[in-house]
């Protein structure tokens, strides 16, 4: 899979685990401003491979990753497993949501207010602003501007993912990397953040992590099918390559 265009390259990338192997050979091309799918079974390393992009892997006590790994800046190609770029700013670039809500046990406001002063070194007001814009972006403001100095857990399970989605806008990210964010909430939650992340569609780069078949014919630009560690798509037989349980695949109608 190549591109004339791409955010990130990936060249023979391994990921490794105590020794066990979780990737192996990963070539491959996500285009800038697109929607790129990571799709497979359980268990095909798909959360794996989008840690790869942010180096998130390397939480992980014993993970290793081997190979070439390129992120394609305005300034120019840099490699993130080369030291060209600094952690926090790779991670403030390609921010992540993850599949359950991770509110932060503060307000709402916190939220975003916390992350903003510590990495960017926001005061106050300007912190303020920038996360009523990013809650606005996530479609979250007019729901949530009359108490910001709440519990953020006190948020429905929706309102928590859209929260975690505007903390990561509000650092201003290049590239959004989102693992199963429908999966944990209901139709109604989920159907809402499917249609906010079509609106982000084009202004970032979106790489998703999904076993929803409808989910990604809806939204995806590009899919990728992952199996036993190893690229295999995009697939004329997506089925054959994804986890059967119903509730996984048919969540969204």
């Amino acid at each position: 899979m190549e591109t004339l265009n791409p955010h990130f390259t990936l060249r023979g990338v391994g990921v490794t685990l105590n020794g066990r192997r979780i990737l192996e050979g990963i070539d491959l091309d996500i285009p800038k401003g697109r929607a790129t799918f990571i799709m497979g079974r359980s268990g095909a390393g798909k959360t794996t491979l989008l840690r790869v992009l942010n180096r998130l892997n390397e939480c992980f006590p014993g993970s290793e990753t081997s190979g070439e790994v390129l992120l394609h800046l305005d300034r120019g190609v840099v490699r993130p497993y080369a030291g060209d770029i600094a952690l926090p700013e790779l991670r403030r670039l390609v921010g992540m949501v993850f599949q359950h809500p991770n509110v932060l046990p503060m307000s709402i406001e916190a939220n975003i207010a916390m992350p903003l002063s510590t990495v960017r070194g926001c005061g106050r007001d300007e912190a303020m602003e920038v996360a009523r814009l990013a809650l606005q972006e996530a479609r979250l403001w007019e729901e949530v501007r009359d108490r910001l100095d709440a519990d953020a857990r006190t948020l429905s399970g929706g309102q928590q993912q859209r929260l975690c989605l505007a903390r990561t806008l509000a650092m201003k990210p290049d590239v959004l990397l989102l693992d199963e964010p429908t999966s944990s909430l209901d139709f109604m939650a989920a159907r809402g953040i499917e249609e906010l992340l079509a609106g982000l569609k084009g202004r970032y780069t979106l790489v998703v992590v999904s076993h929803g078949r409808e989910f990604s014919a809806r939204l995806a630009d590009d899919i990728v099918i992952l199996r036993d560690g190893r690229v295999h798509g995009p697939s004329g037989d997506i089925d054959a390559d994804l986890d059967t349980c119903p509730e996984g695949l048919e969540r969204m109608p």
